[in-house]
């Protein structure tokens, strides 16, 4: 793909990005007019549906746009990095790691604020990025796509169940199942400041990244015979991984298949270079989720459906496309 042709595509990508925000700001169980987005925005109106707007779903949308644009970034890297086209942080276990580290938060840090459960959501995907990593020193061999999956889904179902077992044990189930059920319900402009410069700071150091994850998503040896730093990038690619996934999660709960999803469209669209695939990922990540948390606010309107419920009769579908793809047509 040329630049000119690239550079058409993110700026349509760009466009919608910004429609969608506009379209979540508008949509919801309370009914508002175009006129109503804009004083909210902009004349700090007042009335009802102003403070509704301003204090409720203009957040709400934000962080939706956070979520989405981390888990798409994450997946990218994610993919590249282990040459997996099934790689993804909820698949793999590592959303799970975070899952139990804020019901252990839940648990023994009954006060801690915002800031302290992204914490404990990092270092939960941190674990989980150490166990599956694990694995591969423990076959002592490259693990194939299909066994990497069925090994992330174990470890996956493994963290999730002690997490649910923790929460019926110290009675904070119901604490819990409000990340669980991926909602972005009560989010606060101070939470979306606080999450906000962690996935900037994460899009920017994988830019810097981009010709490596590329170099390895095509030859590790090749990348290796050109003297490229291979463990360093992946080493810092984890760790923006884990950081990524935690902020997700702290935010949202541990949303499955998105991160699957969102470098396959992004490929789609700009081809294999990293370069143009991770701004493209964290472009249609954000678009995605917001999206899809506007039709978790409407179709069932004045009730939520779940996030998590609308992300997964998307991506399950997209799922066994990839897997079909995988193995030739046959499943």
């Amino acid at each position: 793909m040329n630049n000119k042709s690239f550079i058409f595509k993110m700026t349509m990508m760009f466009i919608v990005f910004f429609l969608s925000i506009l379209v979540a700001m508008k949509v919801g169980a309370a009914s508002s007019s175009w006129d109503s987005v804009f004083n909210a925005l902009f004349a700090k109106d007042k009335s009802n549906i102003g403070l509704i707007l301003f204090e409720i779903r203009i957040p709400r949308v934000l962080a939706a746009l956070l979520v989405g644009s981390a888990l798409g970034l994450a997946g990218s890297m994610m993919q590249g990095m282990t040459r997996n086209p099934l790689a993804d942080p909820g698949l793999l276990g590592i959303s799970a790691g975070a899952m139990l580290m804020i019901t252990l938060g839940q648990i023994f840090f009954r006060a801690l604020d915002f800031i302290g459960f992204m914490i404990l959501a990092f270092i939960g995907s941190l674990i989980g990025v150490v166990i599956v990593l694990s694995l591969s020193f423990v076959s002592r061999k490259k693990l194939t796509t299909m066994t990497l999956l069925l090994a992330g889904s174990a470890i996956s179902a493994m963290l999730f169940a002690l997490s649910q077992g923790f929460g019926l044990l110290f009675n904070v189930s119901k604490d819990v199942s409000m990340w669980t059920s991926g909602g972005l319900m009560a989010m606060t402009y101070s939470q979306v400041l606080l999450a906000l410069p962690l996935v900037i700071i994460a899009l920017i150091a994988s830019l810097f990244m981009a010709k490596d994850i590329t170099a390895i998503s095509l030859n590790e040896e090749v990348a290796i015979g050109l003297g490229l730093k291979i463990q360093r990038t992946k080493t810092i690619g984890y760790f923006l991984i884990a950081l990524l996934t935690g902020v997700s999660v702290a935010l949202a709960g541990a949303l499955t298949f998105v991160g699957l999803m969102i470098p396959h469209l992004a490929r789609m669209l700009v081809g294999y270079d990293y370069k143009k695939i991770i701004p493209a990922s964290f472009l249609i990540g954000g678009i995605f989720i917001v999206l899809s948390d506007s039709l978790a606010r409407t179709i069932n309107a004045p009730y939520e459906t779940p996030l998590i419920a609308i992300v997964s009769v998307i991506g399950l579908p997209f799922f066994f496309w990839v897997i079909k793809q995988k193995t030739g047509g046959e499943l």
